[in-house]
């Protein structure tokens, strides 16, 4: 299944780089909170009224506590869950309290015999406030969906 990488080089810093550097290191701590199901690492990136956007025609996911509601419920559903967000741009307003990030993101799950794997795009809207950067909303876009018989 999908599976978080590093914070790399690669990633277009734009702006105030530290503060973008920081971001880097939040997506990829949240990314290995999903790889193990850790519910206080997703929580410690998600604002209080985060949204997410899936990527296909489900409603918006709105708050951290639904956030970790409906990840809590995919991984029980599921096997060997893995999301991960790859970010290829991260964009630090001249304000300084509002980034932008944009990349591809994969995941996939194993249910009944079968892989079930999405890709695709998406962008992140970040906010610092008081407890630095969290995620204020994510919308993410399916370009490809496959599925395979294990």
């Amino acid at each position: 299944m999908a599976r978080p990488s590093k914070a790399h080089a690669d990633i277009q810093l734009v702006g105030d780089k530290p503060a973008a550097r920081e971001i880097a290191r939040l997506r990829a701590a949240f990314n290995e909170g999903i790889d193990a199901q850790d519910f206080d690492a997703i929580a410690a990136v998600l604002g209080e009224e985060a949204i997410l956007v899936p990527g296909d025609d489900a409603q918006p996911i709105i708050g951290r506590k639904a956030q970790l509601e409906a990840w809590q419920s995919i991984f029980s559903q599921c096997q060997e869950v893995g999301y991960v967000r790859s970010p290829a741009r991260i964009e630090i307003a001249e304000e300084g309290h509002l980034a932008a990030e944009s990349g591809r993101w994969k995941g996939g799950w194993l249910s009944d015999g079968m892989t079930i794997g999405y890709t695709g795009r998406y962008f992140a809207k970040w906010r610092f406030d008081e407890d630095g950067w969290k995620i204020a909303a994510e919308v993410f876009v399916t370009v490809k969906r496959g599925t395979s018989r294990l």
